[in-house]
C-alpha cells in the first residue's frame, strides 16, 4: 500500500483534534451542569483538569505498513468443506507384531468360547432327552379320586332332649327332621348331632370313613 499523502495526514489529524474538542466540550458541559447543581444544593462542584485528559498518539507507521494480498485459493469461512485427513503415521514392526498377537488371542478366545457354548448346548439337549425318556417310562398317574356328593341341606337347629336330639334341616323348601343314624336321600347318614353342628357320613362304600361337619346356619 502506498504512503498516505500529506493532505490526508492533515485531514486525519484535524478529525482527531475535532474529536478531542468534542470530548472536552462534553466534559466541560457536564462540569458546568454539576456546578449549577452543586450551587443549587449549596455544595462544591468538581472540576476537570484538561491536562489530565490522555491523548493517545497515532501510529503512522502501522497505518502505512503493507497488507497481505488476498489468496483466492485460501480458506473460505463462508464455504463448507471437509477437513483433509492427516496422513497416518506408519507403524513400527514391533507395533504391528503386537497388533497381530492381540488379534490372534482374540480369535482364539472367541473360538474357545464358541466351543464351550456348543458343549453346554449339547449337554442341555442330552439332559432334556433323558428327562423326556424317563417321563415316558413312568407309569400313568392314577385316576383322580371321586368327590363326595354335596349335602344340600342347612342345619338350623335341633329339638328334643339333649340325649335324644332331633336335627332340623332345611333344603330350601321344606323342613326335614332326622335322628342320629338315619339316612337322608339314600346317600347321607347322620353320624352325630351337636349343639351347634351336625356330622354327616356317606352310604357309598367308596367314601367309607369320610365325613364332614355342617355348622348351624342362622338363616334359611
Amino acid at each position: 500500500m502506498a504512503a498516505l499523502p500529506a493532505k490526508s495526514k492533515e485531514l486525519m489529524l484535524g478529525a482527531l483534534l475535532c474529536a478531542i474538542g468534542i470530548v472536552v466540550w462534553i466534559n466541560l458541559g457536564s462540569m458546568q451542569q454539576s456546578e449549577r447543581a452543586a450551587g443549587r444544593r449549596g455544595g462544591p462542584a468538581g472540576r476537570i483538569d484538561p491536562a489530565s485528559i490522555k491523548v493517545y498518539p497515532v501510529d503512522w507507521a502501522a497505518l502505512t505498513a503493507p497488507r497481505p494480498s488476498y489468496d483466492p485459493n485460501g480458506r473460505n469461512i463462508f464455504q463448507f468443506g471437509a477437513l483433509p485427513r492427516p496422513t497416518p503415521v506408519p507403524l513400527t514392526p514391533a507395533e504391528q507384531e503386537a497388533i497381530r498377537k492381540a488379534q490372534q488371542a482374540a480369535q482364539e478366545a472367541a473360538a474357545q468360547q464358541a466351543a464351550q457354548q456348543q458343549v453346554a448346548q449339547q449337554a442341555a439337549q442330552a439332559a432334556a432327552q433323558r428327562a423326556a425318556q424317563e417321563q415316558a417310562n413312568l407309569p400313568p398317574p392314577p385316576p383322580p379320586r371321586p368327590v363326595p356328593p354335596a349335602f344340600n341341606y342347612k342345619f338350623i337347629g335341633y329339638i328334643g332332649p339333649p340325649e335324644h336330639k332331633i336335627a332340623v334341616l332345611h333344603d330350601g323348601t321344606d323342613l326335614v327332621f332326622v335322628k342320629k343314624g338315619e339316612v337322608i336321600t339314600g346317600s347321607f347318614r347322620i353320624l352325630d348331632i351337636g349343639y351347634e353342628s351336625i356330622k354327616i357320613g356317606y352310604t357309598d362304600p367308596q367314601f367309607r370313613g369320610e365325613s364332614q361337619t355342617l355348622p348351624m346356619s342362622s338363616s334359611y
